[in-house]
């Protein structure tokens, strides 16, 4: 037996000085057991390559495997860092190990109690993530005992865990598509070829060509010359190894392609990472985006974002005052609509209306109604209550407007634009929440209306 009647830090640092002399084992990252990393960062800032599990004794390798998967779930620990292309698992005999991209997926289950103790072999969590990993691991794990497997094992690091990067990309999800994105920052800004300064005055911002390089089909290859993208209703888009301008208004004035500098630099860069993002998140990420955007300019706009339970209650709220049925019964319009969050969940498509000052969140929300959300495209429009007159509605809304029965049953429904009080150093919210208050003004307007 290779490492037997030896203490579990002793295993580690045989292990980490026997396999993987040419990395980097000393880093400590939470409760993760063993860490490998570059010795030199490279220009994309510190990679981890793997994070292991360690066990004195003769383990099961799920068992082992689901201990490190709980033990990065309870904390959250690819929210801290970008995760390695590769979790391990080892004892004193014995190294496995599985692409990180193969159970990615684990980490976002719903309703799952991840405070549970990941030693404790006899929870339900324990149990429902070891059946999970078990038919993974069939499928995409490599297991190696220390002495039998020398050469085949030393083959593995040298192939897989040093050249990680290449061997597997980070799939792009809710929780890394912000820590992607200050990388970004770094690195492809930079290189884009264009004034900044000019796109701030049309509104462009660095964020919708970080946008428009995530949501591109990468064919899953290294190459950018066959990248495309795969929502044109950005406002910037991925196209012929640069950028467009997409958006109405502007992109006569930006009718060029805008090049990169460097597409070496580039591709290094994307080769890590699986575009578009997981499916289930790409919403998300739209719908997000005012995390990608400076604070000033989201104060400036009103932006805020609406979570998904304060829309629940509100909506749980509404049926207790109203009944079961009042979704049918009842007009509904959020005129500060933002990308439409508000408004998930409700059902009777034909009596909802959404209106935002930003023509980008129209888009947005069109963006949406072509992946399945439940609003119709003329019922979604761009408007500024605080200064429109109502000729600019669409004629169905205005026919509500109009009257006065429809209108008794015309449901302002909002979650109004707010500027932090705290950014102005006073106690009170500035004008945006008070002289200007959101139903003041559509109280005022339908007051002048009939």
């Amino acid at each position: 037996m290779k490492y037997k009647n030896i203490r579990e830090e002793e295993l580690k640092n045989k292990v980490g000085v026997d396999w993987f002399k040419s990395f980097d084992t000393t880093e400590i990252l939470g409760n993760v057991d063993f860490t490998v990393f570059p010795k030199q960062d490279s220009i994309f800032g510190r990679t981890p390559l793997l994070w292991a599990e360690a066990k004195t004794g003769n383990f099961d390798v799920a068992t082992m495997f689901v201990q490190l998967v709980l033990t990065i779930g309870k904390a959250r620990t690819f929210d801290k860092t970008l995760p390695p292309a590769f979790l391990g698992a080892f004892d004193f005999n014995k190294i496995a190990f599985v692409p990180y991209i193969s159970i990615q997926d684990i980490f976002y289950i719903n309703d799952f109690n991840w405070n549970v103790t990941p030693s404790n072999h006899d929870t339900k969590e324990f149990k429902l993530i070891k059946d999970r990993i078990e038919a993974t691991l069939k499928q995409n794990t490599y297991i190696y005992d220390y002495e039998k497997d020398e050469k085949d094992l030393k083959t593995f690091i040298a192939n897989n865990i040093a050249k990680a990067s290449e061997a597997s990309k980070i799939k792009i999800d809710k929780n890394n598509f912000i820590p992607i994105y200050l990388r970004w920052l770094d690195i492809v800004k930079p290189i884009i070829d264009v004034n900044w300064d000019d796109l701030k005055k049309a509104s462009i911002l660095d964020s919708d060509f970080y946008l428009a390089d995530l949501f591109v089909d990468d064919k899953d290859t290294q190459k950018i010359d066959d990248d495309i993208t795969i929502r044109d209703s950005l406002f910037v888009v991925f196209q012929n190894e640069g950028y467009k301008i997409a958006k109405e208004n502007i992109k006569q004035m930006f009718d060029a392609t805008i090049n990169l500098k460097a597409k070496d630099t580039y591709q290094q860069f994307w080769k890590r990472y699986k575009r578009p993002p997981i499916k289930e998140f790409q919403d998300y990420i739209i719908e997000r985006r005012d995390l990608l955007v400076p604070q000033d300019i989201r104060e400036r706009k009103g932006a805020f974002f609406t979570p998904r339970q304060w829309v629940e209650l509100s909506q749980k709220y509404l049926t207790d005052v109203l009944g079961e049925d009042w979704q049918e019964e009842y007009y509904i319009w959020d005129c500060a609509a933002g990308t439409g969050n508000l408004l998930a969940g409700l059902t009777n498509k034909y009596n909802i209306w959404a209106s935002t000052y930003d023509q980008a969140d129209v888009k947005v929300m069109h963006d949406r109604i072509q992946h399945g959300a439940h609003l119709l495209e003329n019922h979604v429009f761009q408007f500024d209550f605080l200064n429109d007159d109502f000729i600019k509605l669409p004629k169905s809304l205005q026919d509500v407007i109009s009257d006065e029965k429809k209108r008794k049953k015309l449901i302002i429904y909002i979650n109004p634009p707010y500027a932090e009080a705290s950014s102005y150093g006073i106690e009170s919210i500035p004008q945006v929440a008070t002289d200007k208050s959101v139903l003041k003004n559509i109280k005022v307007k339908l007051a002048r209306k009939h």
